[in-house]
């Protein structure tokens, strides 16, 4: 079967090269990267300061999983602090994120899924461990760890329905890859049968709830301390986080809508909208000077093309990377992306939760439904069914700011209710003897 899906993969790569060549530089502006996904261009490890010694490997998608992983990978060095650590990611926006957060460790973007290039991986990499976020399941790569009787560990990990009924169909290949993981720690007890539906060993699975609780205030305060004073006119700030083609003209729209309804405010409001792609910048940027918008690009700011403005205007367009996690934090409330439009299943809210912001989201939550429905339950969410709700639920917090600020705090002590699942995950982890142990024969 890895023959046959070999001969496959290989025939649409080369079928499929020029499209996906053009998919890419569409998703991220550029081409940057390309050499790390077919194994070239990697860092020396002997530069890094690794010598001989073998990294522990962490994984994870994009953004998101990233900065998930963050108080896991913290609390991994607290234990084994001369333990090098590599990290990838399948985005550029996810490895750049990485670069940010784990200042110590080598960052490369994760190779394409050829047994050619596992190998060039991991003869250069060498790692002792892997770790993977969430749910990124790999034939090759869990084929070779296999073989190479390295210990694999899934963490945070989760199966939606859909993806397992998809799995099942195709058991008779995927069953040796669900086998391959000595550990798999699950968010919910639901995805843990569903692996063991697949062929994961139930003594290998572990609960731990959602590690995105123990998402951590971010340590950099550069954005905050060097940018607070744009906002020190304003009366309220409200970020549109990660948003999508269709959430951001129902937005603006709203946004309009609710500000007229409270245009009796002494000190104007200003909405700040944080595409969730940096190839969509330039296209937001078009739809505001198309509906007349007020609005300033934040990275004319950042990067010193202009002074300060005098008076901020109405809108911020913040077409940056890295930042929203920030801008957050100078925010009253937030708006979070891919939760408006169906398709996309949401992004984590915690983010903002964490510090304290109320979080307005649509319906569409699968991606994040635990974060999303602990929030609305136990306090700090605010969901809306449709645009008629949104701008209902923006007027009410622009004009009733302690309301705004009850459910951000409501917010913040649902997610400090929540939290543990890192600590139950490296105990998981930590004898590494046990876990070297349980590897499959």
């Amino acid at each position: 079967m890895f023959i046959i899906y070999n001969i496959v993969l290989t025939f649409l790569l080369l079928l499929l090269w020029p499209p996906l060549l053009w998919y890419i530089y569409r998703r991220q502006g550029s081409l940057e990267g390309i050499g790390e996904r077919l194994g070239w261009g990697w860092p020396q490890s002997k530069s890094q300061g690794l010598g001989e010694s073998q990294p522990v490997w962490f994984h994870g998608a994009s953004v998101g999983e990233i900065q998930m992983l963050v108080p896991l990978v913290r609390a991994w060095q607290e234990k084994y602090p001369q333990t090098p650590l590599l990290v990838s990611a399948m985005t550029l926006t996810g490895s750049q994120t990485a670069k940010q957060v784990f200042p110590g460790a080598q960052v490369v973007l994760l190779p394409l899924d050829l047994p050619c290039l596992w190998y060039l991986f991991f003869r250069h990499f060498k790692p002792a461990i892997v770790i993977i976020a969430e749910t990124e399941i790999w034939p090759n790569l869990f084929n070779f760890i296999k073989r190479r009787r390295l210990p694999l560990a899934l963490v945070n990990a989760r199966l939606s329905r859909k993806s397992f009924v998809n799995y099942q169909i195709c058991n008779f290949f995927t069953k040796a890859i669900f086998a391959t993981p000595a550990l798999v720690v699950v968010q919910d007890q639901v995805s843990g049968e569903r692996f063991a539906g697949l062929g994961t060993p139930s003594e290998r699975i572990i609960h731990s709830g959602n590690m995105k609780f123990d998402l951590l205030p971010s340590r950099q305060q550069s954005v905050e301390n060097d940018h607070r004073e744009l906002f020190k006119g304003c009366s309220q700030v409200v970020v549109a986080g990660s948003v999508h083609p269709g959430e951001d003209e129902m937005i603006l729209d709203a946004w309009a809508e609710a500000v007229r309804e409270v245009s009796e405010a002494a000190k104007p409001f200003c909405l700040v909208i944080a595409p969730r792609h940096p190839h969509r910048f330039s296209a937001v940027n078009e739809l505001l000077s198309l509906k007349g918008v007020d609005y300033l690009r934040f990275s004319v700011v950042k990067e010193g093309l202009s002074e300060p403005p005098s008076r901020l205007p109405e809108v911020l367009l913040l077409d940056t990377l890295g930042d929203l996690i920030h801008f957050y934090s100078l925010s009253d409330f937030a708006i979070i992306g891919g939760t408006l439009v169906p398709g996309i299943g949401g992004h984590n809210p915690l983010e903002a939760a964490i510090l304290a912001r109320a979080v307005i989201h649509g319906p569409h939550v699968v991606n994040f439904k635990d974060g999303f429905n602990f929030l609305d339950k136990q306090g700090g969410g605010l969901p809306v069914a449709d645009y008629k709700g949104l701008v209902s639920v923006l007027t009410h917090c622009l004009r009733d700011s302690g309301f705004a600020r009850l459910e951000g705090r409501k917010a913040k002590a649902t997610v400090e209710r929540n939290r543990g699942a890192v600590k139950r995950t490296m105990k998981a982890l930590q004898d590494i003897d046990s876990f070297r142990m349980m590897m499959p024969s």
